[in-house]
């Protein structure tokens, strides 16, 4: 008995979440989540960065960043110790390349997008 009334009342929120779903109004002439938009600039070090981000991340992950040397050096690391694929001696160009680019003084500006569907 219990069980059941667990189902229905799950049923009842899926059905319900799902008839709300439409009834958020979005623009459709807005472009669509997940489009992406940007390449990076040109520069010492962008061949680095395309090489070791690319393969996980779009220019748009980057280009949204306000990061100062310290915490582009950080995220370089860890990104590293994830499994990006950097030599040691391209990190110097890599990091200052990303505070050049995306650091503190960046004036990235975002898109407006709609979720996907609307």
């Amino acid at each position: 008995m219990k069980r059941a009334a667990i189902i229905v009342l799950a049923l009842a929120a899926a059905f319900a979440s799902a008839a709300t779903k439409r009834s958020v109004a979005f623009d459709p002439n807005l472009p669509v989540l997940g489009t992406k938009f940007h390449s990076l600039p040109a520069g010492t070090g962008k061949q680095q960065v395309e090489a070791s981000c690319f393969p996980c991340h779009s220019a748009d992950m980057l280009v949204q960043q306000r990061l100062t040397e310290k915490q582009w050096t950080a995220e370089v690391d860890k990104m590293i110790r994830w499994g990006a694929v950097m030599k040691e001696s391209d990190k110097p160009a890599a990091v200052a390349y990303l505070v050049k680019n995306f650091g503190p003084a960046n004036k990235f500006t975002p898109v407006r997008t709609r979720p996907a569907g609307y």
